[in-house]
C-alpha cells in the first residue's frame, strides 16, 4: 500500500481537546505508523476555546513531538498545522499573522465551520486566494449542506477551495444517504484530501488504513493514492495542488422521467 498521509489529527498534548501527555501522543503516533502513515498533520484547535494556540505555541508543540518522535524511533514526519473556526475576524486575524497555516508554508488554511452552524465562504474564500491562501473545508461531509445541496461544493472548489473527509466519514457515515454521498463525491472527482480527525488513543482513534480500502473499493486505486497520500503530500510540504473540476453529478434515469 502506498503510504498514507494524514491531513487532520490532533497530535499536539495538552493543546486542546486531543491527547492530554505527550506520552497519549506518541502513543497515537505509534497508531498512525502502525495503519501506514508516514506523514501527518500535527494540529490544535485555533478558536474562542483554545486562544493561547498561536501559531508560535503550534510550531514549539510540533517541534517538541518531532524531538520525541526521534528519540523513540517512530517513522513519522509531522507538520504544525491548525483547524481554524471561521469566525467574522478572519481574514483580519490572518493578515496580523494569528493563524496556523498548514505545515507552516503560507498556502493553506485548513477551515472548520462553527459548531452548529453554517457560514457561507463564497466571498471569504477569493479574498483569502487574493492574500495568497488557498482553503481546504475540514471533514466536509459534515456539513449537510455542502453534502446533500446539488453545486454547492462545487462552487467552492471552482473558487480554490481543497474538500477533506474524514476517515469515520468514510468507513462510518451517519446513514446510507450519507454513505451515497460520500461515495460519489469520492467518484466524481469531489474530494482532494482525508485525514483521521483522531483525538485520542481511545476515543476517536485514528484510523486511515481502513478508510484507505473503502475508497479503493469505491471509486478505486488511483482515487485513493490522490486523497490519502500525495495530494496530502503535497499541502503538508507546501506544494501546490491543482485538481480539475469534479464531474457532473450522475442522475439515474428513473430521476430523468419526472424532469
Amino acid at each position: 500500500m502506498i503510504p498514507l498521509v494524514d491531513t487532520h489529527c490532533h497530535l499536539l498534548a495538552g493543546l486542546d481537546d486531543g491527547p492530554r501527555t505527550p506520552e497519549e501522543a506518541l502513543e497515537m503516533c505509534r497508531m498512525l505508523s502502525a495503519e501506514g502513515v508516514q506523514l501527518s498533520a500535527a494540529l490544535a484547535h485555533q478558536n474562542d476555546h483554545y486562544p493561547d494556540n498561536s501559531p508560535q505555541r503550534i510550531r514549539e508543540a510540533a517541534a517538541q513531538l518531532t524531538q520525541r518522535l526521534s528519540a523513540e524511533a517512530i517513522p513519522l514526519t509531522v507538520f504544525p498545522c491548525a483547524e481554524v473556526m471561521v469566525h467574522p475576524d478572519l481574514e483580519t486575524a490572518w493578515q496580523e499573522g494569528q493563524l496556523q497555516s498548514m505545515g507552516g508554508h503560507g498556502q493553506y488554511l485548513l477551515l472548520e465551520m462553527p459548531h452548529g452552524l453554517f457560514v457561507n465562504l463564497e466571498d471569504l474564500v477569493p479574498r483569502l486566494r487574493q492574500r495568497g491562501v488557498g482553503v481546504i473545508l475540514a471533514h466536509a461531509e459534515r456539513c449537510p449542506e455542502w453534502l446533500h445541496e446539488p453545486g454547492a461544493i462545487e462552487t467552492l472548489i471552482g473558487l480554490g477551495c481543497l474538500v477533506q473527509l474524514s476517515s469515520a466519514g468514510v468507513t462510518d457515515p451517519r446513514d446510507g444517504r450519507a454513505a451515497r454521498a460520500v461515495k460519489d463525491w469520492l467518484r466524481r472527482g469531489v474530494v482532494h484530501l482525508l485525514g483521521t480527525d483522531a483525538h485520542s488513543t481511545r476515543r476517536r482513534r485514528p484510523r486511515m488504513a481502513e478508510a484507505y480500502q473503502q475508497i479503493v473499493h469505491w471509486a478505486g486505486a488511483a482515487v485513493a493514492d490522490r486523497v490519502c497520500s500525495t495530494n496530502g503530500m503535497a499541502v503538508l510540504t507546501g506544494l501546490p495542488v491543482r485538481v480539475p473540476a469534479p464531474e457532473p453529478i450522475r442522475r439515474s434515469w428513473f430521476s430523468r422521467l419526472w424532469q
